[in-house]
């Protein structure tokens, strides 16, 4: 990160921080303007969507998502700084084996601020099982004493396990599934302590296999 984030310090200095035309689709990869406390900077970021005269972007190298005004807070990265020359250093990654509501639901923002609470500010670890659908590594996070936030968000009801099917496919692409297993069998024990406690999506009832209205 510390290389990287020099070189952006050295492309805020010979361009300052005012913004400039540039490519806005879904994907690009421009300057984004932030600012961590220290003072305005640029920083590598992904376009991700576009909505009037704002746009989300999703910072390449430290993993945070911003929704910035497009007119003054982008600009054209130079080439030299393409993720073709220099890889990401942020990872994008899903938790593995759960799936939680959408932040349009008040079980999705429930969620959300769970899980802010469980990490954020937070020392902690992630056990890589494998990718999702969507390419993305399938982690266990761990917080710094060893438990899983992922079995933390199922036993509050916040979150549902994923299919036999989809751990089991998981854990054939692994040299070794044996971890991927393990996991699903303690996420269907978190499982039943929501459903038992009536928390979270269970406090009115069993929640379906088959249940779309997930994220």
């Amino acid at each position: 990160v510390k290389v990287i984030d020099e070189s952006m310090k050295l492309f805020t200095s010979n361009n300052g921080t005012k913004g400039a035309p540039c490519d806005v689709k879904n994907g690009k990869v421009v300057a984004a303007l932030f600012d961590d406390g220290s003072g305005k900077s640029w920083y590598r970021a992904k376009i991700v969507e576009k909505k009037g005269f704002k746009v989300t972007v999703l910072f390449l190298d430290h993993g945070n998502l911003a929704t910035v005004p497009l007119s003054s807070h982008l600009r054209p990265l130079d080439v030299s700084l393409g993720t073709d020359r220099i890889p990401p250093v942020a990872k994008e990654a899903v938790l593995a084996l759960v799936t939680t509501r959408p932040l349009s639901s008040d079980e999705g923002v429930e969620a959300a601020r769970k899980f802010q609470g469980l990490c954020w500010g937070k020392d902690l670890a992630a056990k890589i099982h494998g990718v999702d659908e969507n390419g993305k590594m399938a982690i266990n996070l761990l917080s710094a004493s060893g438990e899983s936030i992922n079995e933390e968000l199922v036993s509050s009801g916040l979150a549902i396990v994923a299919k036999p099917v989809v751990a089991q496919k998981m854990a054939a692409n692994m040299v070794d599934g044996s971890n991927v297993l393990k996991l699903a069998a303690s996420l269907e024990v978190a499982k039943e302590v929501a459903r038992k406690s009536r928390s979270g999506m269970w406090r009115y009832g069993d929640v379906g296999d088959d249940d779309d209205d997930f994220a």
